[in-house]
């Protein structure tokens, strides 16, 4: 067999050659390119660039991961065993040294947050001391200190009654002072009120001061009040104009965002009038033919990109992960639900 001479080779140059490097230079060797193994095998180059450069966690599982391994080594007549053997070691050792990672994380910030625990801990014990001591201190204080207090209430018990005296006569002798309130100091949340004091007087025998309620304040009051109507419309109208200014701001600002999502519309025109439209949620493979077997367009697309082909139906579409694109023919949406495979490719004839 060809390739037995080449698997005896690569044992004895290097057994740390991982599955997918074995079935890349055996491909190369075979003159093979990845389109043609995806087209036999019948899943993506997408799949086939996952299997060579063990990137296994893009396939959707394990079970498919081995089974495309195991078509890959049959279509290129490679050791199947020896090909799945491999995978389990590289598998294994790659969980192995992502735990051995997460460990080595998980030490190392334990490591960087034992000081920041021991100065907090240092930190409160001092904090708890000298606040322990801090209240015994004031507290034997306070207890020394209970007789010249009880010596300053009594001495202020008896100056009590002269500091009445002084007070009644400086009431006595001041004339009566009257204190009157000007309609333009009225503040507006003032006008809203139902009364409004207008003057407060103090008479010198009455120790309380008195407050009569001004009927002509409130006309002066009530007269503003209307008289400000038109200002307050005209402060309504001013307040309108700016709103119209903001929304249209606003409307200003939101047209970049209209442009940034047609810039992810891909337009392809060929001959004909119908219209394929083809949105994308995820990453996936497409590839449009027209009815004459003539390729219109062939690439992988992104999240959020929208493919529209202007040509002639029936278009024959290959789709890599028909999971992620929604389609529509002349507007009217394709359920590919029924031609997705196993591994989520799809190939279709939609204008039938």
């Amino acid at each position: 067999m060809p390739t037995e001479p080449l698997m005896e080779a690569v044992a004895e140059t290097d057994g740390a050659l991982t599955a997918g490097d074995i079935l890349r230079q055996e491909r190369k060797r075979l003159g093979l390119n990845e389109k043609e193994v995806a087209d036999q095998l019948h899943i993506t180059m997408h799949y086939v660039k996952a299997l060579e450069s063990s990137s296994y966690e893009k396939l959707p599982g394990a079970v498919f991961a081995k089974g495309y391994l195991k078509n890959y080594a049959l279509l290129l007549g490679l050791d199947v065993e020896d090909l799945l053997s491999r995978y389990d070691e590289f598998t294994h050792q790659q969980k192995a040294d992502i735990e051995e990672e997460s460990r080595l994380k998980a030490r190392r910030k334990k490591d960087r947050n034992k000081p920041f625990v021991v100065v907090s801990l240092i930190i409160f014990v001092a904090g708890f001391l000298g606040l322990w001591l801090a209240n015994s201190y004031f507290s034997e204080e306070s207890v020394s200190d209970v007789p010249s207090n009880a010596e300053s209430i009594g001495n202020a018990e008896s100056i009590r009654p002269a500091l009445s005296q002084v007070v009644e006569q400086q009431v006595t002798t001041q004339p009566q002072l009257t204190l009157e309130v000007e309609p333009e100091e009225i503040s507006a949340p003032a006008r809203q009120s139902t009364s409004v004091p207008s003057s407060v007087s103090v008479d010198a025998p009455e120790p309380l001061l008195e407050v009569d309620s001004g009927s002509i304040v409130d006309a002066e009051i009530a007269e503003r009040m209307e008289s400000g109507g038109t200002e307050e419309a005209a402060s309504l109208e001013d307040l309108t104009a700016a709103l119209q200014v903001l929304r249209t701001e606003q409307a200003a600002d939101a047209e970049p965002t209209v442009d940034a999502d047609q810039s992810r519309v891909i337009s392809i025109e060929a001959i004909g009038n119908d219209i394929l439209r083809i949105s994308f949620t995820g990453e996936s493979w497409i590839e449009v033919n027209d009815s004459e077997s003539q390729q219109i367009y062939r690439d992988i697309r992104a999240a959020g990109d929208v493919l529209e082909i202007t040509g002639s139906a029936p278009f024959n579409i290959l789709l890599g992960d028909a999971p992620f694109t929604r389609m529509s023919l002349n507007g009217d949406e394709i359920d590919l639900s029924a031609d997705i495979r196993i591994d989520n490719s799809a190939r279709l004839t939609v204008g039938l």
